[in-house]
Formats: C-alpha cells, structure tokens, sequence
C-alpha cells in the first residue's frame, strides 16, 4: 500500500469529505485513500478542498486557491468530466461544487469504473460496512412500491408513484448501474439488467448526453425502462426526500450498496422501506411459491400451505406481481409508522449534519 504524508492532499480531502453531513468513513489501513488517489491526482485533490457544496462560479474558487483564472478553468473541465464534482449551467457561465462521495462522487465514475477501481470500492465497502452512509438517520434512499400491486381502492401520494416522478419531468435520461457494472467486473454478475438508472429532471433543455454515459431519452422511453426493471424483479428506489428527485435506481440486493447492506452489513437504517405492508389473502393464496423467488429479502415463506411474511418485508411489491391468484397486495401502514422524509435535500443534508453533529455553514 503506498504511504501518504499527514497532510497529503488525500488525507486533507478524507476529512473534508468525512464532514459532509453524507460522510466518507475512513479505514485504519488507508484504503479509503487509495479510493481517492484512484480518483483525483493530487493537483486535483487539492482544488476539490477549496471548493464549496454550493456550486460557485470559478472566478470565487480560484482567488481561494490563488490560482489564475484561466489555469483553473482547464483543470476544472477535466475535474468536472472526471466526474469528481457537480456543475450547472447559468445564464451567467457554468458554476462548480464540491459532491459527497455517497451519493455524488463514486456514482459519477460510472464512465471511469474498471476492475482496479471496483476491487478498490469492494474492499472500501467490506472493511466500513456502511458505517456512517448508513448508520445515521435520514436513510440515503426510500423503497417506491410498485403501482400495479397497490389496492386500486386506495388514494396514493405523490411520493410513492415512480410513474409519477417520470410524468411530471420534463427531460429524462438512462445509465447503467453501477453496483453492477462493478460486480460485473469483479466476475460477480447477476441476471437483472444493466442499464436501468433513470435520471430526470424538471429542466426542459437538460442535456443528458453531457452526463457521464448517460443516454438521453424520451418520457415513453423512461416509463419502458421502469416497466422492464419491474417485471426483472428490481426495486424502486429514489432520494429519500418529498420533493427534489432527480433519479429512479432499480436496485438488487446481490449488487446494489444501499439493498445489500440491509442483508451484508445489518444495517437497518440503509434505506427507508416503503408506506405499505404487504396483504396477503389466505384464502386465495395456494402455496404455489411463485412470489419467494421474487423476494430479494427472504421475507416470505410457506408455511402450512399458505404463503406469510415477515419483518424483513420492505412493501416493494415486487412479488405481487407474479402471484397468479391476485392474492398478494400492498396497503397502507398506520399513519404513526410511516416515516416522513425530508421536505428536499437542503432539508436532508441539515438533519443528516444534526444528527452527525458536523458542521454545515462552512460547506456553504
């Protein structure tokens, strides 16, 4: 393992990154700067210190660094391509900011992962389990049920309709995986689909062909890729937050780093299950076992001929689906154990930084 300095640009960006209210644990053997030299040269390291989870526009962040103006704007398009921090286009000029590393940094090395980077992200994971993206409340992500499966009686919110997250955007694009893309190096692949992350955004001149190997695609299109990612037997995921989403993960335990660490990691506060429980009708269930194959969390069992579930349940209802007696369906939990999430991600990251007792103000 290469040594690092105390105060090498690594060791000095784990700590910024670590005070983000998302976190970015850091390991006793230094794996998790061996992750950031995979990702930054040390130049680059750096600039990502002097830069500020608000997106700024490069004049700001070159005075902080003293550096000219016209070196920092190169060396920020190749950051900014590299996928190590967020940018937005203004009426002004493109602006830049500093992104977590959960959820930011390590999904933009989608067009970058290859098997040094995923053996790297693997031992990462292993050696944290979680810790800190997980452990502290608000969860990173909610379960979104499946609409099909939800009583036709029932007035559904906003919030758990993936369909209507896609309806109400204006501009829509699709990526690969890349939990999976990262198994897949690791000669772990799975049998579900690849490229089934949707991106989208209430922005109508949203460029999607811009982002990092994502193909921008049409609104029929996104609910296509849903619709395919339901019948595989993915689950819906998206930011746990009431509004402000901007992407649908259709997610598998095997692979994905939030599912799996519920079952990996036994950590229960990976995500945010959904508002539903899941209903199922003795006296229409036969005990067929079609539904426990599509159960990603053991939560189903037969038992004296009829189908039960139990507390690992998340109401994706990803295993209605299948049940060719209709006798399984999503209802709502009491209002009391229905867990209200943020108002949007300003609203998480504040109660993420209470929580983790870290200092927001100076990321702003």
């Amino acid at each position: 393992m290469a040594l690092f300095r105390k105060r090498s640009p690594y060791e000095k960006l784990a700590r910024l990154l670590n005070q983000i209210p998302n976190g970015f644990p850091h390991t006793k053997d230094g794996i998790h700067l061996r992750v950031l030299e995979w990702i930054f040269t040390p130049e680059e390291a750096e600039i990502a210190c002097k830069m500020k989870l608000i997106k700024e526009p490069v004049e700001k962040i070159a005075r902080r660094l003293k550096m000219s103006i016209e070196k920092l704007k190169e060396k920020i398009e190749i950051m900014r391509e590299k996928g190590q921090i967020r940018y937005s286009d203004t009426e002004n000029g493109r602006i830049y900011g500093l992104m977590p590393f959960v959820v930011g940094i390590y999904e933009e090395q989608i067009h970058r992962i290859d098997a040094e980077f995923s053996a790297l992200m693997e031992e990462y994971f292993e050696k944290t389990r979680g810790d800190v993206f997980f452990s502290d409340p608000p969860a990173i992500h909610k379960i979104i049920p499946v609409r099909s499966t939800i009583k036709t009686d029932l007035a559904i919110h906003t919030r758990n309709e993936a369909e209507k997250l896609l309806m109400n955007a204006k501009s829509w694009g699709v990526r690969d995986c890349i939990c999976r893309k990262q198994q897949i190096l690791l000669d772990n692949a799975c049998e579900y689909p690849l490229s089934v992350c949707i991106m989208f955004s209430g922005d109508e001149d949203k460029d999607y062909n811009e982002c990092h190997d994502t193909r921008a695609i049409t609104k029929e299109e996104a609910l296509n890729v849903l619709k395919s990612a339901q019948e595989a037997g993915l689950i819906h995921s998206t930011a746990n937050i009431s509004e402000g989403q901007s992407y649908i993960c259709n997610c598998c335990t095997c692979c994905c780093g939030v599912m799996g660490a519920l079952i990996k990691y036994d950590q229960p506060n990976a995500f945010v299950k959904s508002d539903f429980l899941l209903q199922i009708e003795e006296e229409s269930c036969t005990g067929c076992g079609t539904c426990l194959d599509r159960c990603q969390f053991d939560a189903l069992e037969i038992i004296d001929g009829v189908c039960t579930v139990n507390k690992r349940c998340v109401g994706c209802g990803v295993c209605a689906m299948v049940c060719p007696e209709e006798a399984m369906s999503l209802v709502p939990k009491k209002e009391k154990d229905i867990s209200k999430p943020p108002k949007n991600l300003n609203f998480w990251m504040i109660k993420k930084a209470i929580k983790r007792k870290v200092n927001l103000l100076k990321f702003l």
